[in-house]
């Protein structure tokens, strides 16, 4: 019985309306309005099926967005640590080379040169695939909205 009365106040309190007000130029979240100008907020998973007021659907678009601007960054950060690394892994290739190395020593930072070409090419990998997967987002609450509006 205490479950059942859990998830019976659960899914009223997920279906909530959450106010923003900005008060002193302070931003403030409530369950209830908190001045006039209080903006209604869709606290919906981002991605879900449109229903509802053209705000709601721009709020959607725009944190899909956000959330790809984060990932771009990701991978400029990403190919920045990469190039960095690589150049401090080459300029010690070239600082044993030139004081006649053993041929392992040679073949130990080509390899560790390789792995880390290797991994980094992965990450950034995955990181565009993500991007990918939230442009395509985009494109499908687009598509979805103008479908709705039409």
């Amino acid at each position: 019985m205490r479950y059942l009365s859990l998830l019976f106040f659960g899914a009223f309190s997920a279906q909530a309306t959450v106010y923003k007000c900005e008060t002193n130029g302070v931003v403030e979240f409530s369950q209830f309005a908190c001045a006039k100008d209080a903006e209604a907020v869709d606290m919906r998973p981002v991605g879900t099926a449109l229903s509802g007021t053209p705000g709601e659907f721009r709020q959607q678009v725009d944190a899909v967005k956000r959330k790809s601007r984060f990932v771009e960054f990701q991978i400029a950060k990403l190919e920045q640590e990469k190039t960095l690394l690589l150049e401090e892994l080459k300029a010690e290739q070239y600082k044993l080379r030139r004081s006649f190395p053993r041929a392992e020593e040679v073949a130990a930072i080509a390899q560790k040169i390789e792995r880390t070409e290797q991994r980094y090419a992965e990450k950034i990998s995955t990181e565009r695939a993500t991007l990918r997967g939230l442009q395509a987002q985009v494109v499908t609450l687009e598509r979805q909205y103008a479908k709705a509006a039409n």
